[in-house]
């Protein structure tokens, strides 16, 4: 959580789609700067210009420290919460605010960088309550320059951070309104069926071990039909398959659920002994088509990925190799980088991969 981050997420809910950056950052400041009587050299009330609008909404600049300083004012809160409501009423959609909330509340939960998490969440069901306080909060933090949580890559607002969580964690949501995209690797005939031990088939199987068994056994305890999700994979591709039903390496299928959109990436190809097979350099190419792909239809929702090709894929990397071959297609392709892009790596691996120096 961030100013910046803040300020974006209110503007797309406000009353006027077209209203400026400048004048919707001072709007939303406005109350605070109103309650903390803060004033610039010039003893004015403190107005940021464009320029200085967009190097904070770019995280190019960190908080003005008058707003900092005002921080002190015991009175901050009280006074930040009532002038919070004419921000509200005279910049705020009413119509789209339960969204705001939602976002915003989402947001928070999602922050490690937040410590009482539950001391904001309570408060929302006043707007004016939460908005301000998380406009406080913001205004604690640090806004400029990458972050505790890894920023590593930006372009412009939008940045590459590695995180530490289940990537189905992603996936499964059981409350969001925000939508995001989540990769799942699988293989080239994207097969459905997950090999069970109890079972003795010659048929290509998906290992129950592998992220893309681990998506299929949560996508059936979720409720959804697994016996039609072979066909919606299918109306979700974009090209044909060959004979043998496979299709090329680096192919994208496009699956919705909820709020999540899954990309089933095919990173490996079954042999004749029913194992997937893949390569460092096969993994290089899919990364590659993968960021184009987000690049033209991601819409700017938050990507999630996972390190690929470690396990079932056999393409005989390391977790840091995989991580590696992320970081250095971002850093080739930093325009592709249009919205927030989250490597996500397991915590068991916290201690085995070095994200501060990751990429050639």
């Amino acid at each position: 959580m961030n100013l910046a981050t803040y300020v974006k997420c209110l503007k797309r809910h406000a009353l006027n789609k077209k209203i400026s950056d400048e004048e919707f950052l001072n709007a939303v400041l406005k109350p605070y700067i109103e309650a903390g009587e803060i004033d610039n050299k010039n003893n004015e009330e403190l107005h940021l210009d464009k320029s200085r609008t967009s190097l904070i909404l770019n995280r190019h600049e960190d908080v003005p420290g008058a707003l900092r300083r005002s921080l002190n004012n015991e009175n901050m809160y009280p006074w930040a919460e009532e002038n919070y409501k004419d921000f509200i009423n005279d910049y705020m959609n009413p119509a789209e605010m339960q969204a705001v909330i939602d976002e915003i509340t989402e947001m928070i939960e999602e922050d490690e960088s937040i410590p009482d998490k539950h001391s904001f969440i309570e408060l929302k069901d006043e707007a004016n309550l939460l908005l301000s306080h998380v406009l406080i909060e913001c205004i604690k933090l640090k806004n400029d320059g990458f972050n505790p949580e890894g920023d590593i890559i930006r372009n412009g607002s939008y940045c590459v951070k590695a995180v530490y969580k289940d990537i189905l964690s992603y996936g499964f949501r059981k409350r969001s309104k925000r939508k995001n995209i989540v990769v799942i690797p699988v293989d080239t005939g994207f097969r459905t069926h997950v090999t069970r031990k109890y079972e003795n088939s010659k048929m290509s199987e998906v290992s129950a071990n592998s992220i893309h068994g681990q998506f299929l056994t949560r996508w059936e305890q979720s409720g959804e039909d697994i016996d039609s999700l072979s066909q919606r994979i299918r109306n979700g591709l974009q090209v044909e398959a060959d004979q043998k039903g496979e299709y090329p390496l680096g192919t994208i299928a496009v699956i919705e659920r909820n709020t999540t959109i899954f990309y089933l990436l095919a990173i490996s190809s079954f042999d004749e002994n029913n194992n997937a097979h893949a390569s460092k350099e096969t993994i290089i190419f899919c990364v590659d088509e993968l960021s184009k792909f987000y690049d033209k239809y991601g819409d700017g929702y938050n990507l999630y990925i996972p390190l690929m090709g470690t396990g079932k894929s056999r393409a005989n990397i390391s977790l840091q190799e995989s991580y590696d071959i992320l970081i250095d297609c971002y850093k080739r392709n930093k325009a592709r980088i249009q919205g927030n892009i989250h490597i996500v790596i397991q915590k068991d691996f916290e201690k085995c991969i070095n994200t501060n120096e990751g990429g050639d």
